[in-house]
């Protein structure tokens, strides 16, 4: 269990996306080709966090979407299902991405994104595939992190959010 280099009052840190890591380990059950990017997206998501090149609603977004892979309370709590419940919190951060890559394209996400396939095209699967993986609770999702309204708009932006095939 490593530790990154970072401290705070004298504790050494856990990165998180470490952390994520190892919650997915060997995970062979349902979608676990979905589940394996979860780490990658808070990795990318962490990276984005600090990257002067995003405005300060990306940032927001990227944001939610953190808060949410660590809500306990979220559509899918990884307390109950393991690794499974891993799926919403991809879902969240690929919304995300493909968000700020509709404004600012998507080299800066893939400057920071460290999987073996292309972030967008992690991304695009992630959503095309939202109906399959969660059926109703994606639009839940979205809610719970603070991304849309419940009339399936975009909250840091405001009129109508795209969204991912699948939710209603």
């Amino acid at each position: 269990m490593g530790f990154s280099g970072l401290s705070q009052g004298g504790f050494a840190v856990r990165d998180y996306a470490q952390v994520v890591r190892e919650n997915v380990g060997d995970y062979r059950g349902w979608f676990s080709g979905m589940v394996k990017w979860a780490p990658i997206f808070v990795a990318t998501l962490m990276a984005l966090s600090h990257d002067p090149r995003l405005q300060h609603r990306h940032r927001t977004w990227v944001n939610a979407a953190l808060a949410y892979f660590v809500s306990p309370d979220d559509a899918v709590p990884e307390e109950e299902c393991g690794p499974y419940g891993y799926l919403d919190d991809n879902l969240v951060s690929a919304y995300v991405l493909e968000r700020i890559a509709r404004d600012v394209g998507w080299r800066v996400i893939e400057d920071v994104w460290d999987g073996e396939t292309a972030a967008r095209v992690v991304t695009r699967e992630t959503l095309d595939r939202e109906a399959e993986l969660l059926g109703h609770l994606g639009q839940e999702a979205l809610q719970e992190a603070g991304l849309l309204d419940e009339h399936g708009r975009l909250l840091a932006e405001g009129g109508e959010a795209p969204r991912p095939l699948g939710l209603a």
